[in-house]
């Protein structure tokens, strides 16, 4: 008699509870979602998403198209559309499709669209941006430490660190929040350590990026931090061959270089697609907000894998900056203004290698 009363009493609450008509969370449809990339396949920027998306697909019932448009910009405006026109959600990723993103979004008004890596301008365009400076801090401390490590070591020898770009600044600006905060982490950690700086002017110049790596290990960089893309390949080639450390981006790129990649800056895009399309299959995506990935909320980081390059008091240090960082007791610099825009009269670098001013 009890088990029956018991049973009466859950059949009642479930009618209490679940409305007319709802339904279960497994019988939800299933959106088709295009995705844009702005690279190649073997990119690490695409190697970052591509998680994002291996875990949406066995989390969530949802459709994935991938648009890999490459490095060639007279490709990018097809993709988007071809996405747009296939898709109820199409997300863009790369900071080089924000124009092209602006202009379908006005074509194609029942398509949602989400900017990841840069801030929209278009009204109903939600928008994902990284603070990569605060990564980029942390790897510009690292660089320091390691580079005063060596010096103290061989005496007279040159403080120096360098940062390689995939682009001066001028059409990627995300390249210049790199930028900014490794060099105010290296000179707020030594001073004395000189950043030399360069761009490699295309995200796939394998050759190119060695050359310039190289040409900084001669002039006496110790520490070279890529943020190049696959040009970014050519500077853990250089590295093998003249023996300096690097510092990867992206992802984990320690397994590339075991015994040279200290660590990498992380912007995780597997976790701002993953929350994404989330947000679609929830139906809670918002069109024109903007979600900031940062410290905090490790968006951003620096990846620490099963590599015996990193004492252990260095490890500590970094973890202790990083908090600092995410208490709002060390502003690091960007190149972002307060509303997530790119700030005005931001100057790409000079041609060749050149030195960084604090």
């Amino acid at each position: 008699m009890k088990v029956r009363h018991l049973l009466a009493a859950l059949c009642l609450l479930l009618v209490v509870v679940m409305p007319a008509g709802a339904k279960p969370r497994f019988s939800r449809s299933h959106p088709s979602i295009g995705v844009v990339f702005a690279t190649g396949g073997d990119d690490s920027m695409y190697t970052s998403a591509k998680a994002g998306l291996t875990r949406a697909q066995s989390d969530l019932r949802v459709r994935l198209t991938s648009y890999l448009a490459g490095y060639d910009p007279s490709k990018y405006e097809q993709a988007v559309r071809d996405a747009a026109s296939q898709n109820r959600l199409v997300v863009a990723v790369g900071s080089n499709l924000n124009d092209i993103v602006t202009k379908a979004a006005d074509d194609y008004p029942d398509v949602d669209f989400v900017m990841i890596d840069a801030k929209s301008p278009h009204p109903e365009v939600a928008s994902v941006v990284f603070h990569q400076c605060e990564a980029a801090y942390l790897a510009g401390v690292l660089a320091a430490r390691i580079t005063g490590r060596i010096a103290a070591g061989a005496p007279g020898s040159p403080r120096k660190a360098g940062i390689i770009l995939g682009d001066n600044g001028a059409r990627a600006p995300v390249m210049l929040d790199f930028l900014a905060g490794f060099t105010q982490g290296v000179h707020d950690t030594d001073p004395r350590v000189e950043v030399l700086q360069a761009s490699v002017q295309s995200w796939n110049d394998r050759e190119k990026a060695k050359k310039i790596a190289l040409d900084m290990r001669k002039r006496g960089a110790r520490v070279i931090f890529q943020a190049a893309g696959l040009s970014g390949l050519g500077v853990i080639d250089a590295a093998f061959e003249d023996r300096f450390y690097i510092i990867g981006v992206d992802e984990a790129q320690e397994k590339l270089a075991p015994g040279f990649v200290l660590t990498a800056v992380l912007k995780n895009f597997d976790t701002a697609l993953y929350d994404m399309i989330c947000a679609k299959y929830e139906g809670h995506l918002r069109r024109g907000s903007t979600q900031a990935y940062r410290l905090w909320n490790r968006g951003v980081g620096l990846s620490w894998t099963t590599n015996s390059l990193l004492p252990e008091d260095m490890r500590r240090e970094l973890e202790g900056v990083s908090y600092r960082i995410i208490d709002g007791q060390i502003k690091v610099n960007t190149a972002y203004d307060s509303k997530g825009f790119f700030k005005k009269g931001l100057r790409p670098i000079p041609a060749g290698i050149t030195i960084a001013k604090p």
